[in-house]
């Protein structure tokens, strides 16, 4: 987001944005080539906006971001689209909305853009300019990108954000893997290449959930009850037909896990 200086105003920003502000009007800012206003905007009208990269936000930042704002006030304004109903979609912000509705502020102040175009340009570039943003996350905000006219293809996408193309390529494949893999790497914090691009080269989910260690409701379950051998006098009686429902990489488990116990079963003829 750009740099707002300030220029003067009523009061300052922070006592502005406390929760005992009672002027609803407007102040004016100077902004690099325009001067521009920012608006005390109710807190219930401001909405997440819809192509924003962060998706997943870590609830202990939020608390300390709330107590800096209860103690200093809000010392940048939130950037935020008009959109239907009298609503306004954060642009950037959602921290400091989140934040401030912890505290219980009612008013949180405001610059109000009216295009969507400038619009995902500043969510974007402020998001570039995150140190800690996922690259999963900054994926798919390239493919929503790519997605609208105007932003041209790969090379010029990167040329406009300043990247390489190969970067560019690289974090767009991350936002094609699965939705619940990715919500897995990013409330995880995995985010080094190694991974991400061994994830890229796996055939199926279950082989990404087995690259991560992780054990899926569908893999519980299975495992309780993929097959079962019950004996009646002499005979022996094999329910397998969940064996159908298994992954290939389920099912060289198993094949695994079936000749140990032939091996103990011949083990057990020669004592």
């Amino acid at each position: 987001m750009r740099k707002i200086n300030y220029k003067a105003a009523p009061k300052s920003l922070e006592k502005l944005a406390s929760p005992d502000f009672q002027n609803t009007g407007r102040s004016s800012l100077g902004m690099e080539n325009f001067v521009g206003e920012y608006y005390f905007l109710d807190i219930n009208k401001l909405v997440p906006f819809k192509n924003q990269a962060r998706k997943y936000f870590n609830e202990n930042e939020i608390n300390e971001l709330a107590s800096t704002i209860r103690e200093h006030g809000i010392q940048n304004p939130l950037t935020v689209l008009k959109i239907q109903d009298g609503k306004f979609e954060v642009i950037s912000g959602e921290r400091r909305l989140r934040a401030a509705k912890l505290i219980g502020l009612e008013k949180v102040p405001c610059i109000i853009i009216d295009n969507i175009e400038k619009a995902e340009e500043i969510a974007l570039i402020e998001n570039i300019q995150r140190t800690d943003l996922h690259p999963v996350e900054f994926g798919d905000s390239l493919s929503s990108l790519l997605a609208k006219a105007g932003w041209g293809d790969i090379s010029k996408l990167a040329q406009k954000l300043g990247k390489t193309q190969p970067t560019i390529s690289d974090h767009l494949a991350y936002s094609k893997l699965p939705d619940t893999i990715k919500k897995y790497l990013i409330q995880n914090n995995i985010k080094t290449r190694e991974i991400l691009r061994k994830l890229l080269k796996c055939h199926s989910i279950e082989d990404m959930e087995a690259l991560l260690g992780i054990r899926s409701t569908s893999e519980k379950i299975a495992s309780k009850s993929v097959l079962r051998i019950n004996v009646k006098s002499n005979n022996f009686i094999v329910q397998d037909k969940a064996i159908l429902s298994l992954s290939k990489l389920q099912r060289d488990h198993l094949k695994e896990c079936l000749k140990k116990v032939i091996s103990r079963i011949e083990d057990l003829d020669f004592k």
